[in-house]
C-alpha cells in the first residue's frame, strides 16, 4: 500500500512538473485556449475525418486522453501493446504455477499466513509495470485506448464486480443476503443456485481478474486527474489482492469489500469530472453510475460483513433505507432533469441500469458454466478421473492456446467495434456479455487442464457449525458431487 500511494503521489508529482492539467475535455479547453495536446470533444459529433468523432453517440464513445492522429506513430502503438502483453502473460504464468503449486500439496493445504515464492513474484512483477506505465506514459504517451473501444475497459471490470457477485452468492445470496445457506423458505429452496458453476468461478478466477484488471490498467494513460487516480487506484489494489492468493489476507472480507466496492466511489468521480458544464443537470452518466453502483452496494455487496449472520435479518433493511434517503435527496437538490422544467426526481429510474445488468449477467454466467457443466457430463458419462490425473504437456499448451485465443478475441472485437454508433449503455452492456461468455469458456478450458476439482478447505470450516446453524459440511459433499 505505502508503495501505491508513492506511486500514486509520483504519477501527480511528474504530471504537474510538465504543466498537464486536463480533468476533462471540457475544463482542458477553457483554460488552455487551444487544444495542444488533445483533440477537443467532439461536440456536434459531425467531424468525419477522423472515425470515432461522428455519429449518434460519440460525444459518449470519445476517450479525450489519447493522442491527437498526427501524433501517432508504429512506437506509440507498439510499445504500450509490448508491455501489456509482457504483464498478461507474466501474471498469468505466476498464477498458473501457483495453482499447480498448491493442487499437488500432500498435506491439502491451501492457505495461510506465510507469503510465498509466487506472492513475492507477484508483487515484484505488478510493481515493475507499474513503474513501466508511469515511465512509457511520459514517453510515448498513450495507452490502449487509442486502439480499442471505452466501452470495453468498462465493460471488463463491471463484467469482474458481476463475477464477484456470483463468487459471494454461496454466503450472502443476491439481494439482502436472500437465498442464503439457512433461507428455509420454499422459495429459496427452489431458487438457489447449483452450486457448481460457483466452485468453478472461485477456483480459476484468478485468471478471469488479472486480465479484467491489466486490459483496464494499460487502457488509460497515467495523467495526474482525480478520475485516473481513482481508476489507478482500483487495479493497483485489486492486482494487489491477486498478488496475495492462496493467503489468509485473501480472505479477508472487509478487504475483499474495499477491492469489489471501490468502483462505486470510481465511478462517480470519474462521471462527475467528465461531465459537460454547458448541459443542463451536467453528464447525463453520474446518476447512473452513483446510484447503479450504491444500488448494488446497499442491497448485496455491504453484507460481505460478517455481523450481518449475528443480527436479526429485519437489520438488513437499513442499508437499503440509507441508500434511497440519499438518492431522494440527491434527486431534489443536485441532480437536475434531462429536459427544461424536469426535477432531478424524473431521472430516479437511471438507478436500475446497473444493477439490473449486474444481476442478470451473474445469471448468464452461471448458467453459461452450468450448461457447460451439463455438456461435459454428457460427455463424459460416467467416467471418472483419477484423482491423480495429469495432462499432458502437449494438450496443456493446446488447451492453453485456447485461452489465449478466446482473450485475443477480445481484443479484437473491442478493436473493430471502437468507433461503432451504438448508445455507450448498450455497447458496454453487449461487451460484459460477450466477455462473461468467453471467460467462462476459458474456466472449463482450464477445469481440463487442472483435471478433477478437488474442494480443500481447512478441517475448523468443515467441523463447525456457523452461526446460522449450517454446516459447512453439507455443502462440501454437494460440491464433490460436480468435482468430475
Amino acid at each position: 500500500m505505502m508503495f501505491i500511494i508513492a506511486w500514486i503521489g509520483c504519477m501527480w508529482g511528474w504530471g504537474a512538473s510538465k504543466g498537464w492539467n486536463a480533468q476533462s475535455g471540457y475544463t482542458y479547453e477553457s483554460v488552455n485556449n487551444s487544444m495542444i495536446r488533445f483533440l477537443p470533444e467532439p461536440y456536434f459529433c459531425n467531424d468525419t475525418s477522423i472515425p470515432g468523432r461522428s455519429g449518434g453517440y460519440c460525444v459518449a464513445t470519445w476517450y479525450f486522453w489519447k493522442l491527437p492522429p498526427d501524433q501517432v506513430t508504429i512506437l506509440t502503438h507498439a510499445i504500450v501493446w509490448l508491455f501489456y502483453c509482457l504483464h498478461q502473460v507474466f501474471i498469468w504464468a505466476l498464477i498458473y504455477r501457483a495453482q499447480l503449486t498448491v493442487s499437488r500439496r500432500k498435506d491439502g493445504k491451501k492457505y495461510g499466513s506465510e507469503m510465498r515464492w509466487f506472492n513475492w513474484s507477484l508483487l515484484g512483477v505488478n510493481a515493475v509495470f507499474h513503474i513501466l506505465h508511469l515511465v512509457q506514459t511520459h514517453w510515448t504517451y498513450d495507452g490502449t485506448a487509442q486502439d480499442v473501444a471505452v466501452s470495453s475497459s468498462q465493460a471488463s471490470v463491471i463484467m469482474m464486480v458481476c463475477f464477484i457477485l456470483l463468487m459471494e452468492y454461496r454466503d450472502r445470496g443476491f439481494i439482502l443476503m436472500w437465498p442464503n445457506p439457512s433461507s428455509d423458505d420454499k422459495l429459496a429452496k427452489y431458487l438457489r443456485l447449483h452450486p457448481g458453476p460457483i466452485q468453478l468461478i472461485r477456483k480459476y478466477h484468478g485468471f478471469i481478474f488479472s486480465w479484467a484488471t491489466i486490459y483496464t490498467f494499460w487502457y488509460h494513460p497515467m495523467e495526474n486527474t482525480w478520475g485516473h487516480t481513482f481508476g489507478f487506484f482500483h487495479t493497483a489494489i485489486v492486482l494487489l489482492q491477486g498478488s496475495l492468493i492462496y493467503t489468509d489476507m485473501h480472505l479477508n472480507r472487509y478487504w475483499r469489500l474495499l477491492n469489489e466496492a471501490w468502483v462505486f466511489a470510481h465511478g462517480t468521480v470519474i462521471a462527475v469530472q467528465t461531465s459537460n458544464p454547458t448541459v443542463a443537470g451536467g453528464s447525463s452518466l453520474w446518476p447512473i453510475f452513483t446510484f447503479g453502483f450504491g444500488f448494488v452496494l446497499a442491497f448485496t455487496q455491504v453484507f460481505s460483513f460478517p455481523f450481518w449472520k449475528k443480527i436479526s435479518p429485519y437489520f438488513r433493511i437499513i442499508p437499503v433505507l440509507i441508500f434511497f434517503t440519499i438518492v431522494l435527496a440527491l434527486c431534489g437538490t443536485v441532480v437536475k432533469g434531462k429536459e427544461p422544467g424536469q426535477t432531478g426526481f424524473s431521472r430516479i429510474y437511471e438507478m436500475f441500469f446497473i444493477p439490473a445488468s449486474e444481476y442478470m449477467l451473474l445469471l448468464f454466467s452461471w448458467l453459461f458454466l452450468y450448461i457447460f457443466i451439463r455438456i461435459e457430463a454428457a460427455i463424459i458419462g460416467d467416467k471418472k478421473q483419477d484423482s491423480n490425473y495429469e495432462m499432458s504437456p502437449t494438450k496443456q499448451a493446446f488447451y492453453l492456446a485456447g485461452v489465449l485465443m478466446v482473450y485475443a478475441a477480445f481484443v479484437l472485437i473491442s478493436y473493430f467495434w471502437r468507433t461503432t454508433s451504438i448508445d455507450f449503455i448498450i455497447l458496454m452492456i453487449i461487451f460484459m456479455f460477450i466477455f462473461s461468455f468467453g471467460c467462462c469458456i476459458t474456466v472449463m478450458l482450464f477445469k481440463q487442464i487442472m483435471g478433477p476439482h478437488r474442494i480443500m478447505v481447512r478441517s475448523a470450516e468443515v467441523s463447525s457449525t456457523n452461526v446460522t446453524g449450517v454446516t459447512n459440511e453439507s455443502f462440501v459433499h454437494e460440491s464433490k458431487d460436480i468435482s468430475n
